[in-house]
């Protein structure tokens, strides 16, 4: 069966709907099969266990629960989300090339889920990134008053989660299955045919465009502020290296949250523009390992995300190599925070990458 590798990853169709056009599509060779299938048996299991150690790291010590981290934990499930429901089908369909869709009502609620599922991780996950941001930036304006306080927290996480089924909902209406192997985005009858592309500029507004300016200014400003700000009282020179030395980490830490976002999810973006807006020029869509490549990194983006906590904060390094070396305990982590990410109260920092938008697309009337 030969399949679309470039639709693969949203458009959970085959060979009987590639039929209908007149693009005709290589599959891979059995080496890149294997490479391709591989590398996100990777990152599903770095994701799974990578997010699995966050949530217990938070939750087994006593320390490690702060807003913050709280929040991370928030982003942990999202990731997991998507690792449970997105990356098992991917991995499917780079082995078979194609998904049975023929089991009757499993089949229709399947075809729906897992695309809904895959965008309420990923707006679960940058609406997060961006309350954590908001948090950060008061935390450094205002060091004397702490405005996100658990109970807000806990309306916030309550509230990102209503945002992200709220605007996602309609790909329930639109995901329907076609024939035996094609699960397709159709918004007919209830809506136009443009439905689709006004739903792919909702999606990319809502839950990449708007977070990435919001978390760059944000940060811009809580880089400012740590830079300029002088160490209070008549600091000697050792809190004045050291002072410098969290600055340097924090700017790293930051640039490297805004970067990583904005570059594993910028191809996904072009793959989506280019199959809906420039058809002129790709006929065919966009190129496979456009597509290919997009949809890994922002599938890895799950497994990046708890490596980045491990590298920026010691606590949660500390907590991780306690629980893979079977010293999980309660009160296990020090209770000395990393100096070097002490912007807040809560003494703790959390970098991510946020996650954006991954839907099948549209069938092609």
């Amino acid at each position: 069966m030969t399949t679309n590798t470039s639709d693969n990853f949203t458009n959970f169709s085959s060979a009987s709907f590639l039929a209908t056009t007149q693009c005709t599509y290589d599959p891979d060779s059995p080496t890149e099969q294997v490479i391709k299938t591989t590398a996100y048996f990777i990152i599903m299991f770095g994701s799974l266990i990578g997010n699995a150690l966050v949530i217990c790291v938070v939750i087994i010590n006593r320390q490690m629960r702060t807003v913050t981290n709280y929040l991370i934990v928030n982003m942990a499930v999202a990731d997991l989300l998507i690792t449970a429901f997105s990356m098992p089908v991917t991995i499917k369909l780079l082995v078979t090339e194609g998904i049975d869709w023929s089991n009757g009502v499993f089949s229709d609620i399947l075809c729906k889920i897992i695309p809904f599922t895959q965008l309420l991780s990923i707006a679960s996950s940058v609406l997060t990134l961006t309350a954590i941001a908001v948090d950060r930036v008061l935390a450094v304006m205002f060091p004397l008053k702490r405005y996100m306080t658990f109970q807000i927290s806990y309306g916030v996480m309550v509230a990102v989660w209503i945002v992200g089924i709220a605007v996602n909902s309609p790909i329930l209406y639109a995901q329907k299955v076609m024939g035996e192997w094609d699960c397709l985005e159709i918004w007919t009858p209830a809506f136009t045919e443009e439905a689709s592309k006004h739903f792919t500029i909702v999606i990319f507004v809502v839950f990449y465009l708007v977070p990435l300016l919001t978390m760059a200014v944000l940060y811009s400003f809580v880089v400012h502020k740590l830079w300029v700000r002088k160490v209070p009282g008549n600091p000697s020179l050792s809190n004045q290296l050291r002072a410098q030395k969290s600055k340097k980490k924090v700017l790293k830490m930051l640039m490297t949250v805004v970067i990583l976002f904005a570059l594993c999810w910028l191809p996904v973006y072009i793959s989506q523009f280019i199959y809906f807006f420039d058809k002129e020029n790709f006929p065919c869509g966009p190129p496979a390992v456009l597509s290919f490549m997009g949809y890994f990194l922002g599938h890895a983006n799950s497994a990046i995300n708890p490596t980045i906590y491990a590298i920026f904060n010691s606590n949660f390094r500390k907590g991780f190599r306690g629980i893979l070396l079977c010293r999980c305990c309660r009160n296990r982590v020090a209770q000395h925070t990393n100096v070097g990410l002490g912007i807040g109260q809560d003494g703790t920092y959390g970098g991510a990458v946020p996650l954006t938008r991954m839907r099948p697309r549209p069938h092609s009337n």
